[in-house]
């Protein structure tokens, strides 16, 4: 069993947590000059890397995109913000499985099954027999490729949010970029190697930096009460 945080530490780590949260905003403007620390940059993608994931299948992966001429085409391409997409220190598109990647008699469940949580050949076997009846009898996806890639993309932005407070933890400024083209955003990985589109897709983009400007309005959220019901 975990041991009870001391109340030290939580009088401590709560506020601090609290406040890295307001400290996070959609940032749309980006120093180009400043460039995130890659050890900083480093505990950013662990954070997606211990995020949960349905089944434990961690059903994405990031694409840093470092080399110029790609990132300016993913951004033209995308319909991206250039101040955003092509100021920020770090462009992150972060992609998801396709029906055909994540299905139950495919090589990635084999894979997490085996290299990832050590199990038998047996076990990963049921397992796939688990898991398909968890696509077809719970969630009702499965043969449907568009609803079974919506299911992959969903565990992706549990990766994002863990990658978006653990750098606001830091001091790092973020942004999701959610409003692109998605089939050029695919199309612009998959022409650069970067991914098989049979198995993976473009899902949804975040950019890491530091701001160049303030934003013009405070942070505005609907009260506790509004959004908390007891039942």
């Amino acid at each position: 069993m975990p041991e009870s945080i001391n109340p030290q530490l939580r009088d401590h780590v709560q506020p601090a947590f609290l406040k890295a949260l307001q400290f996070r905003r959609a940032i749309k403007a980006f120093d180009p000059e400043r460039l995130i620390e890659p050890a900083d940059f480093n505990f950013i993608c662990q954070a997606a890397r211990l995020a949960p994931s349905s089944n434990a299948l961690e059903p994405w992966n990031l694409i840093i995109l470092r080399q110029p001429a790609l990132r300016a085409q993913f951004v033209e391409r995308t319909g991206a913000n250039p101040d955003q997409a092509g100021l920020a220190s770090h462009l992150v598109a972060i992609t998801a499985k396709t029906a055909r990647g994540i299905d139950p008699a495919g090589a990635h469940l084999g894979h997490i099954g085996a290299t990832v949580q050590g199990m038998t050949p047996e076990a990963i076997e049921a397992w796939r027999t688990r898991f398909t009846g968890f696509l077809a009898n719970r969630i009702h996806v499965y043969g449907d490729d568009a609803a079974m890639f919506g299911f992959t993309a969903r565990q992706a932005y549990l990766a994002l949010e863990n990658m978006l407070v653990a750098a606001a933890l830091i001091k790092v400024d973020s942004c999701a970029l959610e409003g692109l083209d998605h089939h050029e955003a695919t199309s612009v990985l998959a022409g650069a190697g970067l991914i098989d589109p049979e198995l993976d897709a473009f899902a949804v983009a975040a950019v890491f930096g530091y701001r160049s400007v303030d934003p013009k309005r405070p942070q505005a959220r609907r009260p506790l009460e509004e959004i908390v019901t007891w039942a």
